[in-house]
Protein backbone atom coordinates (compact mmCIF):
# COMPACT_ATOMS: atom_id res chain seq x y z
CA UNK A 1 0.00 0.00 0.00
CA UNK A 2 2.83 2.38 0.88
CA UNK A 3 4.51 1.85 -2.50
CA UNK A 4 1.20 2.57 -4.25
CA UNK A 5 0.94 5.88 -2.40
CA UNK A 6 4.50 6.77 -3.37
CA UNK A 7 3.84 5.94 -7.02
CA UNK A 8 0.66 8.03 -7.05
CA UNK A 9 2.41 10.92 -5.28
CA UNK A 10 5.36 10.72 -7.67
CA UNK A 11 3.03 10.70 -10.68
CA UNK A 12 1.08 13.68 -9.32
CA UNK A 13 4.31 15.59 -8.67
CA UNK A 14 5.65 14.85 -12.15
CA UNK A 15 2.34 15.74 -13.78
CA UNK A 16 2.15 19.02 -11.89
CA UNK A 17 5.51 20.10 -13.24
CA UNK A 18 5.22 18.84 -16.80
CA UNK A 19 1.67 19.84 -17.70
CA UNK A 20 2.70 23.28 -18.94
CA UNK A 21 6.47 23.22 -19.19
CA UNK A 22 8.02 26.22 -20.87
CA UNK A 23 10.19 26.07 -23.95
CA UNK A 24 13.84 27.02 -24.24
CA UNK A 25 14.68 28.26 -27.71
CA UNK A 26 17.18 30.54 -29.42
CA UNK A 27 15.70 33.60 -27.71
CA UNK A 28 15.58 32.01 -24.25
CA UNK A 29 12.74 30.62 -22.14
CA UNK A 30 9.11 31.23 -23.00
CA UNK A 31 5.89 29.83 -21.56
CA UNK A 32 4.18 27.06 -23.50
CA UNK A 33 0.72 27.03 -21.92
CA UNK A 34 -0.19 30.72 -21.79
CA UNK A 35 -1.04 31.44 -25.40
CA UNK A 36 0.45 34.31 -27.35
CA UNK A 37 1.47 37.47 -25.57
CA UNK A 38 -1.25 40.08 -26.22
CA UNK A 39 -0.33 42.59 -28.90
CA UNK A 40 0.20 46.15 -27.73
CA UNK A 41 -2.58 48.40 -28.99
CA UNK A 42 -1.87 51.63 -30.79
CA UNK A 43 -3.16 54.98 -29.63
CA UNK A 44 -5.27 56.90 -32.13
CA UNK A 45 -5.32 60.57 -31.21
CA UNK A 46 -6.94 61.76 -34.45
CA UNK A 47 -10.13 62.65 -32.56
CA UNK A 48 -11.60 62.51 -29.07
CA UNK A 49 -13.78 59.53 -30.04
CA UNK A 50 -10.84 57.63 -31.58
CA UNK A 51 -8.71 58.37 -28.51
CA UNK A 52 -11.46 57.12 -26.16
CA UNK A 53 -11.68 53.89 -28.18
CA UNK A 54 -7.88 53.56 -27.92
CA UNK A 55 -8.06 53.97 -24.14
CA UNK A 56 -10.73 51.25 -24.00
CA UNK A 57 -8.48 48.96 -26.06
CA UNK A 58 -5.55 49.74 -23.74
CA UNK A 59 -7.63 48.86 -20.67
CA UNK A 60 -8.63 45.52 -22.22
CA UNK A 61 -5.03 44.85 -23.29
CA UNK A 62 -3.79 45.49 -19.75
CA UNK A 63 -6.25 42.89 -18.39
CA UNK A 64 -5.12 40.35 -20.99
CA UNK A 65 -1.45 41.14 -20.37
CA UNK A 66 -1.89 40.71 -16.61
CA UNK A 67 -3.52 37.29 -17.15
CA UNK A 68 -0.63 36.35 -19.48
CA UNK A 69 1.89 37.59 -16.91
CA UNK A 70 0.29 35.57 -14.09
CA UNK A 71 0.27 32.44 -16.26
CA UNK A 72 3.89 33.00 -17.29
CA UNK A 73 5.06 33.43 -13.68
CA UNK A 74 3.17 30.31 -12.58
CA UNK A 75 4.69 28.28 -15.42
CA UNK A 76 8.19 29.65 -14.80
CA UNK A 77 7.94 28.76 -11.10
CA UNK A 78 6.76 25.24 -11.96
CA UNK A 79 9.64 24.80 -14.42
CA UNK A 80 12.11 26.11 -11.86
CA UNK A 81 10.80 23.72 -9.21
CA UNK A 82 10.92 20.79 -11.64
CA UNK A 83 14.52 21.59 -12.61
CA UNK A 84 15.49 21.95 -8.96
CA UNK A 85 13.80 18.63 -8.11
CA UNK A 86 15.54 16.83 -10.99
CA UNK A 87 18.96 18.33 -10.19
CA UNK A 88 18.62 17.50 -6.50
CA UNK A 89 17.70 13.91 -7.38
CA UNK A 90 20.68 13.58 -9.71
CA UNK A 91 23.01 15.00 -7.05
CA UNK A 92 21.70 12.42 -4.58
CA UNK A 93 22.24 9.60 -7.09
CA UNK A 94 25.82 10.79 -7.71
CA UNK A 95 26.57 11.10 -3.99
CA UNK A 96 25.03 7.68 -3.33
CA UNK A 97 27.17 6.15 -6.10
CA UNK A 98 30.32 7.72 -4.65
CA UNK A 99 29.43 6.47 -1.18
CA UNK A 100 28.69 2.97 -2.48
CA UNK A 101 31.98 2.73 -4.35
CA UNK A 102 33.89 4.00 -1.32
CA UNK A 103 32.15 1.43 0.91
CA UNK A 104 32.90 -1.34 -1.58
CA UNK A 105 36.54 -0.25 -1.78
CA UNK A 106 36.84 -0.20 2.01
CA UNK A 107 35.24 -3.63 2.26
CA UNK A 108 37.56 -4.95 -0.46
CA UNK A 109 40.63 -3.55 1.29
CA UNK A 110 39.53 -5.11 4.59
CA UNK A 111 39.01 -8.45 2.87
CA UNK A 112 42.46 -8.27 1.31
CA UNK A 113 43.98 -7.34 4.70
CA UNK A 114 42.30 -10.32 6.40
CA UNK A 115 43.28 -12.83 3.73
CA UNK A 116 46.81 -11.67 3.05
CA UNK A 117 49.91 -11.12 5.09
CA UNK A 118 51.19 -8.57 2.57
CA UNK A 119 50.56 -4.87 3.16
CA UNK A 120 47.27 -3.64 1.83
CA UNK A 121 47.16 -1.31 -1.14
CA UNK A 122 46.42 2.30 -0.36
CA UNK A 123 43.67 4.04 -2.23
CA UNK A 124 44.82 7.14 -4.02
CA UNK A 125 42.37 10.04 -4.31
CA UNK A 126 41.03 10.73 -7.81
CA UNK A 127 43.11 13.09 -9.92
CA UNK A 128 42.36 16.72 -9.18
CA UNK A 129 41.09 16.17 -5.65
CA UNK A 130 42.68 16.67 -2.31
CA UNK A 131 43.05 13.76 0.13
CA UNK A 132 39.98 13.52 2.36
CA UNK A 133 37.89 15.51 -0.13
CA UNK A 134 35.43 13.43 -2.19
CA UNK A 135 35.73 15.91 -5.07
CA UNK A 136 32.32 17.55 -5.03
Amino acid sequence: MRSLILVVASFAFTTAFTAHAGVIGPEGWSPAGCGARPQTPSIDSSSADAFNKSVGAINEWQKQLLAYHDCMVKEANADSAAINHAATGEQKRINDAIEKVNQDATAGRQKVERSSSSPSPTLAPPAGTMPGNPGY
